[in-house]
């Protein structure tokens, strides 16, 4: 009989800690109303706290808390509407579908120069030959293209050498001008002239 009251005894000792910490287990399952697939990855926080956690490989959830009930969970996933579901000792397990939402945003407009807008408002004259515009040339490559440019002089130097000028400096050394391809120069160190 002692032994009964002993064993008894004992696992009270041990259920103890149990209620008297006073934590409760939210369980539940998130899916997709339209496919009924579980949504991986989806944000499931008590209301007002920063507790939380996010959804496994098949949508499931738990969070162990110490916070009284009633309470309040959120469930939100990006691209779908939040979901607030209260929960009470009764429904400490809860299915939830989300639907889709659609989010309008103003039209975005994305462009990209390697010349800032300042330096296209400074005095200085700035021609540019972009990808549509060597397509479009009617020249026999890229560089008999650049002839065709704005205040741009091809000069001759010798038998398939030709040297770009700028402003009607026509020399076959052009020292005035700084060539610059894809953000490099690609002049000959003390060669005095561009390399193509």
């Amino acid at each position: 009989m002692q032994r009964c009251f002993f064993i008894a005894g004992l696992f009270m000792l041990l259920c103890i800690p149990a209620f008297l910490t006073g934590q409760n287990a939210i369980r539940g399952e998130v899916f997709d109303d339209k496919t009924g697939e579980p949504i991986i990855g989806a944000n499931v926080v008590i209301q007002g706290t920063t507790h939380g956690t996010v959804t496994d490989f098949d949508g499931h959830y738990k969070i162990v808390t110490n916070e009284l009930l009633p309470l309040t969970i959120v469930i939100s996933y990006t691209g779908y509407e939040s979901a607030v579901i209260d929960i009470t000792p009764e429904n400490m397990f809860n299915r939830t579908s989300l639907g889709e939402t659609t989010v309008l945003i103003e039209t975005i407009q994305v462009t990209a120069s390697r010349i800032s807008e300042k330096q296209k408002e400074s005095p200085l004259t700035v021609e540019s030959l972009d990808l549509q515009a060597i397509k479009a040339t009617p020249s026999a490559n890229f560089y008999d293209g650049l002839g065709a440019l704005k205040d741009v002089d091809m000069t001759t130097a010798s038998l398939g050498f030709k040297v770009i000028n700028t402003r009607g400096f026509n020399s076959t050394s052009p020292v005035r001008s700084l060539q610059i391809i894809d953000g490099v120069d690609n002049q000959a160190p003390g060669l005095n002239f561009f390399t193509w």
